[in-house]
C-alpha cells in the first residue's frame, strides 16, 4: 500500500512538472514570437511527437499583422521519455507522428485558474 501511494505520487509529480515545463516554455516562444513578428500572438498549439529514443515537444504561435497577413512560429525541444507523463506517451506511441496535445495544456491551465 506505501508503495502504491508512492508510485501516485511520482506519477502526479511527473505530470506537474511536464505541464510546468511546458507552460514556462510556451510563455518563452510567445515573447519570442512577439519580437520576431511585430503581429498579435492569435494561439498557439503544442504537439508532441515520438522519436526512437525520445520525445520532440514541437510548440507553434499563430499571428496576424494589422494587413491581415498570418505567421506561424515553430519551436522545438527533445525531451526524454521519462519526462513525459504515461497518458501522454500512450497518446504520442506512434514513431514520428506529431499528436495535439493541445487540449490537454488548455486543461491543465483550467486547473490552475
Amino acid at each position: 500500500m506505501i508503495l502504491t501511494a508512492l508510485l501516485i505520487g511520482a506519477v502526479a509529480v511527473l505530470a506537474i512538472s511536464f505541464w510546468d515545463e511546458i507552460k514556462n516554455w510556451m510563455r518563452s516562444l510567445v515573447a519570442k514570437a512577439r519580437k520576431a513578428v511585430k503581429a498579435t500572438v492569435i494561439g498557439a498549439k503544442i504537439f508532441l511527437k515520438k522519436m526512437k529514443e525520445a520525445y520532440e515537444e514541437i510548440a507553434k504561435t499563430y499571428q496576424q499583422d494589422s494587413k491581415g497577413q498570418w505567421y506561424e512560429t515553430t519551436e522545438t525541444k527533445r525531451v526524454s521519455e521519462s519526462e513525459v507523463p504515461p497518458e501522454i506517451r500512450q497518446k504520442a506511441r506512434v514513431i514520428n507522428k506529431e499528436v495535439d496535445i493541445s487540449k490537454e495544456l488548455e486543461d491543465e491551465l483550467k486547473l490552475i485558474l
